[in-house]
């Protein structure tokens, strides 16, 4: 795989990215590498069925947070409504001056099949901005059954910086954590994935594209 130095990952709301990448994030930015994130909504919710409300405020000191236990940069982005997410022109164009404006060389972004529509607006957007990116990997950051499964085949082991990873969850609050479950379960998939990786911890990604130098 191309030597990676600047890594964006791109989530629809704030706390997908730790959700879907937290372990890596820390990884890389240990390793030296700049790693920047960014959310595409306000990621404002309203769901009384279920007692969700998220607010952005709250939302965004969250994640700031938990980006700095990561190590990593969260970038300001003008962030669509949440729910109402959709591909066009003018978001795209931002993230890919993002893209460009950091030189962005390894993209990571929702997996294009979920069942959340803010995830499939955000991956369209993204296989759009990253289409010169020479590394572009796609992650699950909840635990819906799809029709059209998520099934990783690149893995990266985060046995060592799974402690900032549950770190960083810990600083959303309980709204985030849906059925009182969500970061658990998440966090036992990583460890599925470990073992069948033969590491104690691992994240796996679906491969959009990935530029070999040899």
């Amino acid at each position: 795989m191309k030597s990676i130095q600047n890594v964006l990952i791109v989530g629809a709301h704030f706390d997908d990215a730790e959700l879907g990448a937290g372990g890596t994030a820390a990884k890389f930015s240990r390793q030296g590498k700049n790693v920047y994130k960014i959310t595409l909504t306000d990621n404002t919710t309203l769901f009384p069925q279920r007692s969700v409300r998220v607010d952005y405020q709250s939302s965004a000191l969250q994640s700031r947070q938990a980006c700095e236990i990561l190590g990593i940069r969260q970038l300001d982005f003008e962030a669509e409504e949440c729910s109402r997410l959709e591909y066009g022109k003018d978001v795209m164009q931002r993230v890919e001056k993002i893209i460009f404006n950091y030189q962005i060389d390894t993209v990571f972004v929702h997996f294009g099949k979920d069942m959340n529509r803010d995830h499939v607006e955000a991956n369209k957007i993204c296989l759009t901005a990253a289409r010169h990116c020479a590394n572009v990997f796609e992650f699950q950051s909840n635990g819906y059954i799809l029709d059209d499964a998520f099934y990783p085949t690149f893995f990266i082991n985060i046995s060592d910086c799974v402690e900032l990873k549950k770190k960083a969850l810990r600083c959303y609050g309980a709204e985030h954590n849906r059925m009182d479950r969500l970061f658990d379960t998440i966090l036992e998939r990583n460890h599925i994935w470990g073992y069948a990786n033969e590491v104690e911890y691992a994240e796996g990604f679906r491969v959009v594209k990935m530029i070999d130098e040899c």
